[in-house]
């Protein structure tokens, strides 16, 4: 694999197809040089029937007037070949899916209320979600457009119920040799009112992975042919469970979620690359806590919750992409920066990667709290040697590595 890339940059196709219909925020951009057909959805969670176990910290949001949970927010992410409906709640609940017909789908939420709009138009394969309260219990129904599946899952601080909804799945289409590898989606992480971790000379994680994801983004659509979506083309916030959803509506092949990292003694440093795991160690805490905003304790149960299901071929896929992430970022490195630090390949209860339903990883690229290598993020040639790392191991993956 080449070390070396020229930086380079490519207007979006004039005849490109058009971006996934959000409900949401501005669209993101494409950098397209086809029109592929989509791939078929993924799961990452791999189950139809969930219950999330009461968390044990508290919220701050207000309650239904007798005290029980209260739906307080339904958000909407929709498309023709997937949809994501997110329930912002004041307080944990417990939860499930129900068995649904051809044209409608369940979930139902336990001792909960709801005041508000009880109808809500989605569109695409999610045609509207419908709020019904049943004694103590809310039923979300959702009516589809096709025969579709559900799956369930929760992120904590606020309490979020997630449910994502995509068509069945099919035989993968891989080609005889390789892998297929489309379309791609780059999450620069954190944004607009999200710096992101600032190292001491100034710089934002949030300006560094844009620039690397806008260095990587052309070379991939140029140099591999392949279609990229970049989750955020400026500097804009986008919630987390927005950015994956922008993925599988996309109908991404990998889903790339770029980071700086940041360590309080000052003193670390390297490059790293995580898959989504609950069963994460020691090293992995301070980042989570980071990158998830949230607490030791929600990230804990977050993880907990996740080590009940495994796609265990989402999961191997994950994982070699995320080695080949790693050693395609050292090997780029070496030139130039011989003294690189090779973080490994870890696993961590990230949100950001949750419900993805293509091999997700997320890229911690070095550290900005090291006055060594926020120096050296500072400048074009290391951010793009980078870029140019995400290019490699894409090429790689594709060919089968």
């Amino acid at each position: 694999m080449r070390n070396e890339l020229a930086a380079a940059t490519m207007s979006q196709s004039a005849c490109a197809p058009r971006p996934p219909r959000l409900s949401r925020a501005r669209r993101p951009r494409r950098f397209d040089v086809s029109s592929p057909v989509p791939p078929s959805p993924r799961s990452i969670l791999g189950a139809l029937l969930l219950t999330a176990a009461l968390l044990c910290w508290g919220h701050s949001a207000r309650s239904a007037p007798d005290g029980s949970p209260s739906v307080i927010s339904v958000e909407r992410y929709a498309s023709e070949k997937a949809a994501r409906i997110v329930l912002r709640l004041t307080h944990p609940v417990r939860f499930a899916s129900a068995p649904g017909t051809a044209t409608e789908l369940y979930v139902d939420l336990q001792e909960t209320t709801y005041s508000g709009l009880h109808a809500f138009d989605v569109g695409g394969l999610v045609r509207r979600v419908r709020l019904l309260q049943r004694g103590s219990e809310l039923r979300v129904a959702l009516d589809v457009s096709e025969a579709a599946r559900h799956e369930v899952f929760f992120l904590p601080e606020p309490f979020r119920v997630v449910i994502d909804v995509s068509r069945p799945e099919t035989a993968p289409r891989d080609p005889p040799s390789g892998r297929l590898v489309e379309r791609i989606a780059l999450d620069p992480g954190h944004g607009g009112s999200d710096p992101g971790a600032t190292g001491h000379t100034g710089i934002r994680e949030k300006d560094i992975v844009l620039d690397i994801a806008h260095r990587a983004a052309p070379l991939l659509a140029r140099e591999l042919g392949i279609s990229t979506l970049l989750t955020r083309d400026s500097d804009v916030r986008v919630p987390l469970e927005e950015r994956v959803a922008r993925a599988n509506a996309f109908g991404a092949d990998l889903f790339v979620s770029i980071h700086c990292n940041a360590d309080a003694s000052r003193g670390a440093r390297g490059v790293m690359t995580f898959v989504l795991d609950g069963s994460h160690d020691h090293r992995a805490s301070d980042i989570l806590l980071r990158e998830n905003a949230s607490t030791a304790v929600a990230s804990g149960e977050f993880g907990a919750f996740l080590e009940q299901f495994d796609d265990a071929a989402l999961v191997r896929r994950s994982l070699t992409f995320a080695r080949l992430l790693q050693r395609a970022s050292i090997a780029s490195l070496a030139a130039g920066y011989p003294d690189a630090v090779d973080g490994g390949v870890q696993g961590a209860g990230f949100y950001v990667l949750a419900g993805a339903r293509m091999p997700a990883v997320l890229f911690e690229t070095s550290f900005v709290s090291n006055a060594l290598e926020a120096e050296r993020l500072s400048t074009e040639r290391y951010r793009q040697k980078l870029a140019d790392s995400i290019v490699n191991a894409v090429r790689a993956y594709r060919a089968g590595y």
